[in-house]
This record gives C-alpha cells, sequence and structure tokens, in this order.
C-alpha cells in the first residue's frame, strides 16, 4: 500500500479528520509520513499557496525541530534550533498519533538528518567544500557528533511517542541548490575528519583539490564539455565518490546500529535521491539496502527528478545557446539518455519514461526483495499528468508510491487518485 508526507503545518492547521477525510478520498494511503523536523524548504515549492490550508497561504521552512523533546539537555555538544511553534505548546506528531489511533493508518516519522538550523559544536561537524568554506546548514556524516546526536534523538523520540520506524532523509552530501544555488557545495567535504578519513585511504587531496579548481574554472569560463571530460577522466574524483558514497553508507550503519543497542525494533527506511543523481550525493543504493529493507526515491519527471536543474544551468549559463550547451553536458554526466532539449525540458521536464527507468534502475541496483516506494509528484501537476506518473510507477519494478505531499496538493488530485483506484478495481 502506499503513502504521503506530512508536514506540521498540515496537522496543526488544518486537524487530522480533515486529513483523514481527503486521505481516504484516494483509497491506497496505509502510511502516513509526519515531518519531525523541517528543512529551509517554502510550502510549496517554489511558489503558490497551500490550497486548502485555512490558516497559512504558505509557509517557510526554517530548519528547525517540532516536537517537545529537550534537544538540547538530550545532547549537548550538538542538537537543532527548536521551532517556536514548540513553545506555543503545539506538538503535531500527538496530535497524529491521538487522531489515527482508531484508523488503519500506520505512522512513520520522518526526519531531516544533516541538513538543518543546527547549534552547539557546528564547526566541529559540518561540511567544507573545495575552497576551505563551510556549506551553511549541512552537517556531515562523518562529523564525530552526528551519530550520537541522531541515536538519542531517535531513542527519545520512540520512549515518548512510541514509534519504532523512520524515514530518514538529506543523508547524503549537499546538491547545488537549497536557500541559493551554490554548486560549491558538491565538491565537498574538506573538513578535517574527511581529510584525515581521505588520506587514510590514499585519495591525493591536494591533487583532488586542483582538479575541482580545474573543473570550477571550466563551468565559469562556460567551458562545459571540458568540465564533464575533466570528471570522466580523473582517477582521482572518483576516488572521492567512492569515498562519499562510503562516508553516507557508515553513518547510516553506524546510526542503526546505535539505535538499535538501545531498542533493537527500530527501522530506518531511507529517503534517497533517484539513482541517476545518487551517487554523486554519496548515496551507495547497493550497500544502504543492506542496512534498510525500504527507500523511497523521488523521480518526479517534470521536476527533473527532484534536482534544480534549471537553476544549476542558468547559475553558469548566461545565453540560450550556452544553456543548451551547459544542459546536453548535464545529461552526458549524469548518463540520462533523454533526446531532448534545454528549451522542452524548462516546459514539460523529462520525458514520462524517466520514471519506469529510474524504479528499474532502483530494483537493479538495490538487495533483493528492498521494498521501493517510487516518489510521486502532487503538486504543480495536472490531474492527467498524476495519473500519468502512478501508472508509470505501476508498471515499473518499484512495489508501491509516496505521495509528495498532503498539503501541496490541489482537493481535485486526491479525487483524481481516488477515481483511477476505483477504476483499477473494476
Amino acid at each position: 500500500m502506499n503513502g504521503i508526507h506530512l508536514h506540521p503545518h498540515d496537522i496543526i492547521d488544518e486537524g487530522t479528520e480533515k486529513i483523514f477525510s481527503l486521505l481516504n478520498v484516494m483509497g491506497d494511503i496505509q502510511y502516513i509520513f509526519p515531518q519531525v523536523n523541517t528543512i529551509f524548504e517554502r510550502n510549496p515549492y517554489p511558489k503558490g499557496i497551500l490550497p486548502h490550508n485555512p490558516v497559512h497561504e504558505f509557509v517557510q521552512g526554517e530548519g528547525t525541530w517540532h516536537v517537545p523533546i529537550k534537544v538540547k539537555e538530550i545532547y549537548e555538544n550538538l542538537y537543532q534550533k527548536v521551532d517556536s511553534s514548540v513553545q506555543k505548546g503545539e506538538d503535531s506528531i500527538q496530535l497524529l498519533k491521538e487522531g489515527s489511533s482508531k484508523t488503519t493508518f500506520e505512522i512513520i516519522p520522518w526526519l531531516n538528518l544533516l541538513n538543518g538550523d543546527f547549534q552547539g559544536n557546528v564547526a566541529n561537524n559540518g561540511v567544507v567544500d573545495f575552497l576551505g568554506n563551510e556549506v551553511e546548514y549541512w552537517l556531515c556524516p562523518n562529523g564525530p557528533d552526528v551519530v550520537p546526536m541522531w541515536s538519542k534523538l531517535i531513542s527519545a523520540l520512540t520512549e515518548k511517542y512510541g514509534y519504532t520506524t523512520y524515514l530518514i532523509d538529506r543523508i547524503r552530501f549537499p546538491d547545488w541548490a537549497g536557500k541559493q544555488v551554490n554548486p560549491k557545495g558538491i565538491f565537498s567535504c574538506f573538513c578535517s575528519h574527511c581529510k584525515k578519513g581521505m588520506d587514510s585511504v590514499g585519495i591525493n587531496i591536494p591533487v583532488l583539490i586542483d582538479t575541482m579548481n580545474r573543473v570550477a574554472n571550466h563551468l565559469k569560463n562556460q567551458d562545459f564539455h571540458y568540465a564533464v571530460q575533466t570528471l570522466f577522466q580523473s582517477e582521482v574524483i572518483k576516488q572521492w565518490i567512492q569515498f562519499r558514497q562510503d562516508s553516507v553508507s557508515n553513518f547510516v550503519e553506524d546510526l542503526l546500529k546505535e539505535v538499535q543497542k538501545v531498542n533493537s525494533d527500530i527501522q530506518l527506511w531511507l529517503d534517497l535521491w533517484p539513482p541517476s543523481y545518487a551517487w554523486l550525493l554519496g548515496q551507495d543504493y547497493e550497500r544502504l539496502t543492506k542496512a534498510s529493507n525500504t527507500l523511497k526515491h523521488f523521480p518526479y519527471h517534470k521536476l527533473g527528478g527532484g534536482a534544480d536543474v534549471q537553476g544549476f544551468i542558468e547559475f553558469f549559463a548566461d545565453t540560450p545557446a550556452k544553456q543548451e550547451e551547459a544542459f546536453q553536458a548535464f545529461l552526458t554526466f549524469f548518463d540520462l539518455q533523454y533526446d531532448i532539449t534545454y528549451e522542452t525540458f524548462r516546459e514539460h521536464g523529462y520525458p514520462i519514461s524517466f520514471v519506469k527507468n529510474e524504479n528499474d534502475k532502483v530494483r537493479e541496483l538495490s538487495k533483493a526483495n528492498t521494498n521501493i516506494f517510487s516518489g510521486i509528484q502532487m503538486w504543480n501537476i495536472e490531474e492527467d499528468h498524476l495519473i500519468e506518473a502512478l501508472e508509470a510507477a505501476e508498471n515499473s519494478d518499484a512495489n508501491d508510491v509516496l505521495y509528495y505531499c498532503y498539503g501541496w496538493a490541489d482537493e481535485k488530485l486526491f479525487s483524481a487518485v481516488g477515481k483511477w483506484n476505483i477504476l483499477k478495481v473494476k
């Protein structure tokens, strides 16, 4: 059965009765994934209003913690800024727990682990780019306090609410998106812990940084073909990519080991990038699915697979001709074999075949019998395109779908899904 994401303001502003009534219209929801801590994301993204929220037209996520747990007391060295709503006595997870107690919905709290407004000893746990600059609001998976902090927080959440399965998100190194487009964040991490780790596996850090500088200069000069060629031909870049993947996998494995010391029933489900991108950001499907039997990824074909492709292209390229050149280099680098122009992409996104292609790649890369949720875009989309994505997911190697997200979706889309599910049964 399928699932759907909820944000704290959905529960606080609309109430569980309204939420459940819309989910019941869909007829296919088993799992509800309520967000425990936010990222720096406008709700809805990138513009528009929340179509059925009676309180807010939009809500700006600020990377804050949204449940009444004393995070600083639990782990003083590193902790997330607590949202002002908690000071007002709000507790969206408790409201959802109480509201769902007489329903068949299963609640899987959703956590963003490495991206947010963290406080304490951030300097010793944050991501550093190849120029030596801190990447704002990102924790490094090799930071010494990151696993201890999250193991204690997850244990505290289980003790408070009783849930033992969590969806863990932002388990990667930074991409180029965020509050502003920042491609430098991709070339990371060069914190003291990562440099020590890279040195221990034989990565020549000065050569790596020199290679990254050459790529950056190619991009700055709009020599996109040479940037891709340099990356493809560099052995030290291949070593760095492997190190990133090992770092994220070690982080997830160590976190699971620590939380299961406290409660052996705790399980961590994974929220990953589509595989065409995931490898660059440190996500190794083969190894990660040995630690978790369930994952979700988001092959949103109309949105470039969840990547801010347009932001990246237009950061570097300032004319239509150069934007086309940059886009074709982008497709080449990520092995996205689609015969489309940048103009077509801006208007329509990737072809619908992207959904099946990415889901099938996930199945191929993952451990046998992994449960795969195909993320489904449920905002800024018409009914026919939503159903098209559902049909593509159903005809792929994914098991189920996970809708993103309740609060951003027009009410007509809930009905469209419900009608489609009824027609499937007939």
